[in-house]
């Protein structure tokens, strides 16, 4: 169970698909239109934390699949944004996103280089809670990377190829241009759409 846990908490074990968001209203909403925002927070008002949220996720990528292109791609662009960023003027949230967009630092290394910006325009309360979130980031990886080292060797050896592919995967989609990106999430949509949504 304790080799389950691990991967289900790394998201590794959607491989293939968009790793699954956490269950409770998108931190995106204040984000989405104004009727938007009503019926996400009618999908969620009825949640309870602790409980499986199969029902609302499926509602919400439904919501999400209706809305206009341009809305979408722009959510999309905050999407990696820290929450407190998302909360700075346009031109310092242009800066981080700059590092996310920049397709020459590897994937790795975007975390660290956001870390080192921060240090250089942020300032006072924003700083110190940026720091705050990325210390939990940083402790949580590094949990993730004690318990991999205790799974079997097995089990080892499937983490260690399934987390080489999603780096392979996260490579590859990022490398496209937005057109491209476009074509496949339509892909995905109407693959998802073949198959029942769990009760």
């Amino acid at each position: 169970m304790r080799e389950q846990h691990v991967l289900e908490r790394s998201s590794l074990l959607k491989f293939g698909h968009p790793a699954p968001p956490p269950c409770g209203l998108p931190a995106f909403t204040d984000e989405l239109p104004a009727d938007a925002q009503k019926k996400m927070k009618e999908i969620w008002k009825d949640y309870k934390e602790g409980e499986k949220c199969y029902h609302e996720h499926g509602l919400t990528r439904e919501l999400m699949d209706s809305l206009p292109k341009e809305v979408r791609q722009e959510i999309h662009k905050g999407a990696f944004l820290p929450p407190v960023i998302k909360k700075e003027p346009k031109d310092i949230q242009e800066q981080f996103t700059a590092i996310i967009d920049d397709k020459t630092i590897p994937f790795e290394e975007k975390t660290q280089k956001m870390h080192e910006l921060a240090q250089k325009v942020l300032k006072g309360d924003t700083l110190k809670e940026f720091n705050d979130f990325y210390d939990k980031m940083e402790k949580h990886r590094k949990n993730l990377n004690e318990m991999a080292e205790k799974l079997s060797p097995e089990a080892k050896e499937a983490y260690e190829k399934i987390s080489k592919l999603e780096k392979e995967k996260h490579e590859i989609l990022h490398k496209l241009s937005e057109s491209a990106q476009e074509e496949l999430f339509a892909l995905y949509k109407e693959r998802q759409n073949k198959f029942p949504k769990p009760l």
